[in-house]
Parts: C-alpha cells; structure tokens; sequence
C-alpha cells in the first residue's frame, strides 16, 4: 500500500511493498493481530517520538524472525524492535512546493520531486 504525508512543506510518499532487510523504515501503522495470523489497520501515527518519522528511521534487520515461534507480532525485527510487517513504511519520494508562476493571489505551485540527498539516502 501506498500512502502520503505533508510534514514541514515535505510531501512523502511512503509503501510497505517490497520491503527487504537494510531497508530505512518507519512504524507507521497501527493495528492488531488477528488469531488467524492476519493483521487489521486500525489507523496511522506520524509522532516523531514514536516512530522517527521522518529523521530518525529504523533499519530491517530481519523478515522472518518469528519462525513460527512467538507469533505475528514478532515478525521483523528493526535495530529498534519488532512489529508485523504490515506496521513498516519506507520512504520512496519526497516532494516540495515550487512557485511555477505569480498570480493575483500570490502565485501558483506545484510539486517537485526532491533530489536524494535531500532526504538523507532514504529513497
């Protein structure tokens, strides 16, 4: 899934699809696991304080890390914890407003993808 976020004029486009281990990522979403072994979305939380969103990211340490043993709650690790990887996000592009023109209302903009280095490697 893919979702956005504006944060400080930034907007981030982050998705939990084809996460790999190394990857920079923030748990963003909430929920709770299911006996089945499902997960369900209850909402999502960009508190710097909880998940490092956007400068302090955690790292994928490992994908399979319950091995069946501790349950869905357990299933990657991060060098900060473990959570179902339904919770990780990473970034994948960052954008911010650029005046393409004056107007009679103070001017009109538009997204601009920012360069990598711009956001510290993580896309």
């Amino acid at each position: 899934m893919k979702i956005e976020k504006v944060h400080s004029g930034i907007r981030y486009t982050l998705s939990n699809e084809g996460l790999r281990v190394g990857d920079s990522v923030f748990p963003i979403a909430m929920g709770r696991c299911l006996e089945d072994g499902g997960w369900i979305l209850n909402s999502f939380d960009f508190r710097g304080s909880m998940t490092g969103f956007p400068d302090d990211p955690h790292t994928i340490l490992d994908l399979d890390y319950d091995n069946g043993r501790q349950g869905k709650a357990y299933q990657v690790r991060t060098d900060r914890g473990y959570s179902p990887i339904e919770c990780y996000y990473k970034i994948i592009k960052t954008e911010e407003r650029t005046k393409i023109k004056e107007g009679i209302f103070g001017g009109y903009y538009e997204w601009t993808e920012m360069e990598e280095d711009k956001t510290d490697g993580r896309n």
